[in-house]
């Protein structure tokens, strides 16, 4: 296998000017969804990620990134190697990590100030509320506070609903029951074919708009990747 001139690096131009911040969010969000749709639509060999191989995938990546360039000088040098490397498509996975690697970490270092911003807002809110709350439950007690009593069950619902969810599941201490010999074994009804759709179906189900707040596993890892160095 012959090897071919390299491809020539491009050279990223960052703009010196900073376009203004857009006051009313309805505007804003309609504009970025603008922006993150032209992103995607130039953004080349973009792969949906594969939710059970990422972390394998991203340690796979660590060691890559050193052993690649050696692996390329090998090749060019010993040419029994050339049937079991590929080093134009080494070459081309270093240039498209050098090139879209840091855009990457920048946008997980914007994606988490989005996220802090919004949920800053929705805290700060949501400790006056939760005020309101505490007080009107001692209020309701007082001989004047029947009349709020429709509103501090509601508030109630909205609070012991959120407590609930954040519970982890305790797996059940009843023993699974076993089949007779004669009967055929049966598919649970998550396991079939119908299973991710049913999931799918479940997760747009648990948000507004079928879009759920980023998870504490995702937020950890977008936390790794923009605190991590680009260099390594």
């Amino acid at each position: 296998m012959t090897t071919k001139n390299r491809p020539a690096k491009t050279t990223t131009v960052r703009s010196t000017t900073t376009p203004s911040a857009i006051p009313d969010p309805v505007a804003a969000a309609a504009r970025l969804i603008e922006l993150i749709a032209e992103m995607e639509s130039i953004i080349p060999d973009l792969e949906q990620p594969d939710h059970t191989r990422i972390s394998r995938i991203a340690q796979s990546a660590k060691f890559a990134r050193p052993l690649i360039p050696t692996a390329i000088t090998a090749v060019n040098a010993y040419q029994p190697f050339q049937n079991l490397f590929d080093a134009v498509a080494g070459q081309g996975a270093i240039d498209y990590d050098s090139q879209l690697n840091p855009i990457t970490k920048r946008l997980a270092a914007i994606t988490l100030a989005l996220s802090y911003s919004t949920n800053l807002k929705l805290a700060t809110a949501g400790d006056e509320a939760m005020q309101l709350y505490h007080w009107a439950k001692r209020h309701v007690k007082q001989p004047n506070g029947g009349g709020a009593r429709t509103y501090v069950d509601d508030m109630q619902h909205v609070v012991e609903r959120t407590i609930n969810r954040r519970k982890p599941q305790k797996p059940a201490n009843t023993p699974p029951s076993t089949p007779p010999a004669n009967t055929p074994a049966t598919t649970p009804p998550t396991q079939g074919f119908l299973a991710p759709s049913l999931a799918s179906k479940a997760k747009a189900q648990a948000a507004p708009d079928g879009i759920d707040p980023i998870d504490d596993e995702t937020l950890d890892y977008l936390i790794d990747l923009a605190e991590s160095d680009p260099k390594k």
